[in-house]
């Protein structure tokens, strides 16, 4: 075999090798494109993450009031429940028909 025809498999060889090489690197199962897709997903997981904390924080805060402020719970208790205080007088007002369909 001629040195030039050495050179020239040697260098397809090479090359080939690099082209694997390349493809492992960005398509293999710890490539780049991998390395991307979990940089992505652990954002939206960080975003989630944070959301939760919030809620969290908020839920705290409310048990935190239910448990020490009177006026909070009795509040709650007015809303949601209609309870009313022993001696209180409640006034209920029934809208006329024509303002009870504008206000749907």
């Amino acid at each position: 075999m001629s040195i030039k025809l050495r050179k020239k498999h040697l260098f397809l060889l090479l090359l080939c090798l690099l082209i694997i090489f390349g493809f492992f690197t960005f398509f293999g199962d710890q490539g780049i494109l991998h390395l991307l897709r979990l940089q992505k997903e652990l954002g939206r997981i960080k975003e989630e993450n944070s959301k939760i904390e919030e809620e969290n924080r908020k839920l705290k805060e409310e048990v935190r009031r239910l448990q020490y402020e009177k006026r909070y719970l009795e509040e709650i208790a007015r809303k949601e429940l209609g309870m009313v205080k022993e001696g209180e007088i409640i006034y209920q007002f029934d809208l006329p028909s024509s303002h009870k369909e504008s206000a749907k």
